[in-house]
């Protein structure tokens, strides 16, 4: 998180009776250079001290002899100021010790002597310059750090008013009105938030406007960034034209397409989280609007997204496709799942469950055959873009070339083993348990010899073909058992077994106790 800091050379107050002395000065040093501007003078004393008080300047440079007021009282009544921050520079005609020993005491800068060097001075005042400098960037990097916690916490939990008036009231924010909450993705490639939000703050400072703006860390490749209205006034208060004109310029900067997320426009700063969760959800809409402008919550093309899932049948066509490698059976699934993607307006969370799905069914059946998924080289892209957004077209190039890729790694494997119309069978058991299912009977089903059918079942998978249709069975009737409240006969006919007394002897034999205890022991 950070915001807009103006760029400044600190302030230096000149005190000195000698009018002459102090226009000296001012003509004789390079104060730009020094990093420092002359901001007032003072002939004596006492009206430098209720300047001092009044505007802290960063540097003093004073002579000693002065009336009313000398140089060193000057500065001892500063040090009991509170809140004293001036730092002092003596020049004095005056080389006694035991004021040079005051200065020291009062912990004063530098003891110059006049006539003024002018290397001399400016090699004190850049000095000076350096220490403030310091000092200010370890006062500005903890107040960003509390700002920053006190922002997040507004976001994410019911925040400390006091805390939160204390840390953001310097950047503005809790005397504003109006406010949005916008999240910057960059698609397709990673990129790190330190530079998402240089190109971002690099569009901010091209417009002249004073923006008041906070960023946060939002998640891989994603920027929080919180926009009060008054500083959209330039695109008369629209916030979409100013993230369009954000998405941009930030997609020439990281020369990649970014898309923009906006949430609900809110009046007071304790409403900024609400504007933060509506951005997240205009977010899930990613897929299904237009790439090229930035979406808006409650301004969509659909009214609400869906997290569903695919119908059964396409995944179970998709997976035979790919391991038959029929590559254009499978770019035309690939089709029309993206196509369903839209037309039933999923869910950005939903499309990458969806495709995960279809990459850990691959992965498992690679492994099943005995062969190595690390061989597909397209797989750690399709597992990273889970963590790296993507645009739609870019998530489909990439899922296609991996499905694509692993149908041609199992049908080299398939040539090894043999073993596809073994899976195929498999498959069939696991969706058609509920059927009167026999070995002659799949085996006709699938061109088979029984015996040879039977032989390559249990080589394949270390069972029997009645072994694992009874396992299949027991473990869907435990489900129902434990995720409804069907009676045991209702249970038994639900998952294949014509006969009730039948279903409870197997069960028992196969989970030790009767479908009664079973349900009973989970409902404990």
């Amino acid at each position: 998180m950070e915001w807009r800091e103006p760029a400044m050379a600190f302030k230096v107050f000149l005190v000195d009776d000698d009018r002459y002395v102090r226009k000296g000065l001012i003509n004789l040093i390079d104060w730009e250079a020094c990093g420092f501007e002359v901001c007032a003078e003072a002939d004596n004393g006492e009206d430098a001290l209720l300047y001092i008080r009044d505007c802290q300047p960063e540097l003093v440079i004073t002579d000693i002899k002065m009336p009313v007021l000398d140089g060193l009282e000057l500065i001892k009544h500063t040090l009991e100021l509170k809140n004293a921050t001036s730092n002092f520079v003596i020049i004095t005609g005056y080389s006694d010790f035991k004021y040079a020993q005051k200065a020291v005491k009062y912990g004063v800068h530098d003891f110059i002597l006049k006539p003024v060097d002018k290397d001399e001075i400016e090699k004190t005042l850049k000095k000076v310059a350096e220490e403030q400098t310091k000092k200010l960037q370890v006062k500005r990097n903890r107040e960003k750090a509390l700002a920053a916690a006190a922002f997040n916490e507004l976001i994410t939990a019911e925040p400390n008013k006091e805390r939160f008036s204390e840390h953001l009231m310097n950047m503005d924010v809790t005397r504003t009105k109006g406010f949005v909450y916008v999240i910057i993705e960059a698609n397709n490639d990673f990129v790190h938030t330190t530079n998402m939000r240089d190109a971002v703050s690099h569009v901010i400072k091209e417009d002249k406007s004073d923006f008041t703006v906070l960023f946060r860390e939002h998640g891989s490749n994603q920027l929080g960034l919180l926009v009060s209205m008054k500083d959209v006034s330039a695109y008369k208060k629209r916030i979409c034209h100013f993230s369009n004109d954000v998405k941009q310029h930030a997609a020439r900067q990281l020369k990649t397409d970014v898309a923009v997320y906006i949430g609900k426009m809110v009046q007071d700063v304790s409403e900024i989280k609400a504007s933060y969760q509506t951005a997240v959800k205009a977010l899930q809409f990613k897929y299904l609007e237009e790439p090229d402008v930035s979406i808006v919550f409650g301004d969509t093309k659909n009214e609400t997204v869906h997290y569903t899932e695919l119908d059964q049948a396409l995944y179970q066509t998709l997976l035979e496709q790919i391991e038959e490698n029929r590559t254009a059976d499978i770019q035309e699934t690939v089709e029309t799942m993206f196509e369903q993607f839209q037309t039933k307006a999923f869910a950005k969370d939903a499309v990458k469950t969806s495709i995960n799905r279809v990459i850990h069914e691959v992965v498992r059946t690679v492994q099943s055959m005995d062969g190595d998924e690390k061989k597909l080289e397209s797989l750690q892209k399709v597992l990273d873009w889970d963590h790296i957004p993507c645009s739609l077209h870019v998530t489909k190039e990439m899922f296609l070339a991996f499905l694509l890729e692993a149908a041609a790694l199992l049908s080299q494997l398939n040539q090894e083993s043999g073993t596809v119309t073994m899976r195929r069978i498999k498959r069939y058991v696991d969706t058609h348990y509920q059927e009167d299912l026999t070995l002659k009977k799949i085996a006709n089903t699938f061109f088979l010899n029984p015996v040879y059918m039977g032989q390559l079942f249990k080589k394949t998978y270390g069972l029997y073909f009645k072994d694992y249709v009874l396992q299949v069975r027991i473990n869907e009737a435990k489900k129902k058992l434990r995720q409804t409240d069907l009676r045991i006969f209702q249970v038994a006919e639900s998952v294949g077994f014509s006969n009730a007394d039948y279903f409870v002897t197997k069960f028992e034999k196969v989970a030790g106790m009767t479908p009664t205890q079973y349900r009973k022991n989970r409902s404990s």
